[in-house]
């Protein structure tokens, strides 16, 4: 599939970064948002408009733009907590979502224009457990999901504090434990049937059946368990991609290079196959960003620690590194012109 019209937008911790095929090779230019802590999280571009970018950063809020991340505004108006962790957009109402640190979500209907709190996040019995690792301590919510099907239902993934679920569009919540690791990573929602979602943690991937009431560790094929995002397959949503490193941080960057695996499922994650493919033996970092391409059902996107990007066209059984050189990846999200 041609892939001239293909735009990656790459979240680092130096800001975001627009790359583009020119010659048969990936350039990658700056647009800004590194003053503001970087993005640890894929961008949303707007679904009814490609030229329109929601950024979530790491220490200035929120951003908008109308021309493909050349020029941005502070879309802030109701955000009291300005570290980003995750941002969504619902694909059927538009609505927007953001999960922050110290933990909770804001919601706007209205382009980012103005927020409101899901106050009731963090009023579940559990939150004063939650925490996480580094000073001071404060969780915060990694990854969120969202359904086409029903727009009530929303799953957050808090780390360090397990996982979330809302059916009322975010007026309640529940805290989801069972079975489940508490350093949570990201969490999905099966495109093609609510009661499946999958989870990534720092010590495994779990699958639920019951929509997120119990959770089984998926195993098989797997052999590090440090998980980076997950990725489905545009057309086969029972296809997956993910990757994942040996140890947390600073196993990472060791002079020999980290132990990191990408991995693929074709049974909705009960199975994975490492993929080799054009990968070396140790990987100079470890992953940090894992996309697919919405319009073609062979590409996929790894970004690293190091501040390169993999990518394969042939749905996994091939890589190539497309860039390097750029700080830290933390999301990537593929859109087309």
């Amino acid at each position: 599939m041609a892939s001239d019209d293909r735009v990656l937008y790459l979240g680092t911790s130096g800001g975001l970064f627009r790359a583009e095929e020119r010659g048969g090779e990936y350039d990658a230019t700056l647009l800004g948002l590194g003053e503001r802590g970087g993005i640890r999280y894929p961008i949303v571009v707007d679904r009814d408009d490609p030229q329109r970018l929601f950024a979530g950063t790491s220490r200035g809020g929120i951003f908008r733009s109308e021309d493909e991340g050349e020029t941005w505004r502070e879309v802030n108006e109701g955000i009291v907590y300005k570290e980003i962790w995750s941002l969504a957009q619902h694909p059927r109402t538009g609505e927007l979502i953001a999960g922050t640190g110290p933990a909770t979500v804001f919601k706007s209907s209205d382009r980012g224009e103005s927020w409101t709190e899901c106050e009731r996040f963090k009023s579940v019995p559990t939150t004063r457990e939650w925490s996480f690792p580094n000073p001071p301590h404060v969780a915060h919510v990694k990854g969120l999901s969202l359904y086409a099907g029903d727009p009530t239902l929303i799953y957050g993934s808090v780390e360090e504090g397990w996982a979330m679920r809302s059916r009322d569009a975010g007026k309640t919540w529940e805290n989801l434990k069972e079975d489940i690791e508490f350093d949570l990573h990201y969490i999905y929602v099966m495109p093609d049937d609510p009661m499946i979602v999958l989870a990534t943690s720092g010590h495994g991937l779990y699958r639920s059946f019951d929509g997120g009431d119990t959770w089984t560790e998926s195993e098989e094929g797997l052999d590090f368990h440090y998980f980076a995002p997950m990725a489905f397959h545009p057309a086969r949503p029972e296809v997956l991609f993910t990757a994942a490193a040996s140890t947390p941080p600073p196993g990472w960057r060791r002079p020999e290079g980290a132990e990191s695996g990408f991995y693929r499922s074709e049974d909705r994650g009960e199975s994975w196959q490492r993929l080799w493919g054009g990968l070396p033996e140790r990987l100079p970092a470890a992953p940090r960003a894992v996309a697919s391409d919405p319009e073609d059902p062979n590409a996929f996107f790894v970004g690293m620690t190091a501040g390169s990007v993999w990518m394969t066209s042939d749905g996994g059984e091939s890589f190539q590194e497309i860039l390097s050189g750029l700080p830290q990846i933390g999301g990537i999200t593929v859109a087309h012109r």
